[in-house]
């Protein structure tokens, strides 16, 4: 596995998660172990309901944590919550730990940086001033000011925006970075007329899911008659066509956790995961119902298609998967077309028939 600091939001958010409890367990270890509690001699009044508090809150938000992903639409409220629980943890924490000289005040860099990572600039100075308001308020509410007490306040609160700033440029110049880098691989492996991957994605994926030994299906399409669409209508209505295909079989094929690919001129494949929940006649039956109900052009066009489909469970090849699909796709056709004959022997056709003419026709 190679080593990269380029990361996810939802992988730096399971680091953060992890430093809490270091640092809760640091926290512990200052406030309670003898020999560094009679040195530094911080308070201990409240610290064991910060404790508490903290125990509580981390157990709970690590729980939810990993039970959602980072498209969960709770993941980004998370996020929030974490940052302010961290945000009144270490001002509590240097209120207990002498205050403006706290040696725990370097923690707020990391505060300011995680909020940056999110939120970018706005992240950075939202995150610097409130450091900077709660550091301020806890600095005029010390019994006196002496001259080393404002070296270190103004010291920190500089450092603080530094920081801030710094981190800003840098997650923007990162977050570019991972932006362009995606933009690259999905023009690699995404087909630009129909929005579908390509058939060099679907051969990686194929050989991935085969070297895991997964179970899933591969259905392959072929649209019926699309050459005379060309020559009849011309090839801005053909690629229409294949246009409005990719959108149905895009959304189909993520309703199911699978993936489609344009194998190559009017023929497509899918990719889908086998579990006891997918029916994958289901799945088919829903493709021809969203073709049965839209046009594919203008003027009302539409089309029709077949399908074969096989399913890999680990007692063949690749090879074979393809050429027993591919077995399957050609019955379809010469069965009568738009229709599926899945390797069960069901034969799945689809009752309304069209074929691609001019409504005015």
């Amino acid at each position: 596995m190679r080593f990269t600091l380029y990361l996810k939001d939802y992988e730096t958010e399971r680091i953060f998660t992890f430093l809490r409890w270091i640092f809760l367990f640091i926290a512990c270890v200052l406030f309670y172990y003898p020999p560094l509690d009679a040195i530094l001699k911080f308070e201990h009044r409240s610290f064991p309901a910060l404790l508490i508090m903290g125990i509580l809150y981390m157990a709970i938000a690590q729980a939810v944590f990993m039970r959602m992903d980072s498209n969960h639409k709770y993941f980004s409220l998370l996020i929030k919550c974490g940052i302010v629980f961290d945000f009144i943890a270490l001002m509590w924490l240097i209120v207990l730990t002498h205050g403006v000289e706290s040696i725990l005040f370097p923690v707020s860099f990391l505060l300011v940086m995680h909020a940056t990572i999110y939120w970018k600039t706005k992240g950075s100075f939202i995150s610097s001033a409130f450091a900077t308001l709660g550091y301020a308020v806890i600095f005029f509410f010390e019994q006196q000011h002496t001259e080393d007490m404002w070296v270190i306040f103004l010291m920190n609160i500089t450092f603080i925006w530094i920081i801030g700033l710094f981190g800003a440029m840098i997650v923007l110049r990162e977050r570019k970075h991972i932006k362009m880098k995606e933009i690259y691989h999905e023009l690699v492996v995404t087909d630009y007329l129909t929005g579908l991957y390509n058939h060099r994605h679907f051969q990686e994926q194929l050989r991935m899911l085969s070297d895991k030994e997964s179970s899933f299906f591969l259905i392959m399409g072929d649209i019926d008659n699309f050459k005379p669409i060309n020559d009849q209508y011309g090839h801005l209505v053909g690629d229409e066509v294949l246009r409005c295909l990719g959108k149905i079989f895009n959304d189909t094929a993520d309703k199911y956790g699978g993936l489609a690919f344009r194998y190559g001129g009017e023929e497509f494949a899918f990719l889908i995961p086998y579990s006891p929940q997918v029916d994958i006649h289901a799945f088919v039956t829903e493709i021809y119902q969203h073709i049965n109900e839209r046009p594919f052009t203008e003027k009302g066009w539409t089309s029709t298609i077949s399908f074969g489909v096989s399913i890999f469970n680990g007692s063949k090849t690749t090879d074979i998967l393809l050429a027993s699909a591919d077995s399957l796709l050609y019955k379809a056709k010469n069965e009568g077309k738009n229709r599926a004959c899945f390797e069960d022997g069901f034969t799945l056709e689809n009752k309304i028939v069209q074929v691609i003419q001019p409504v005015y026709a």
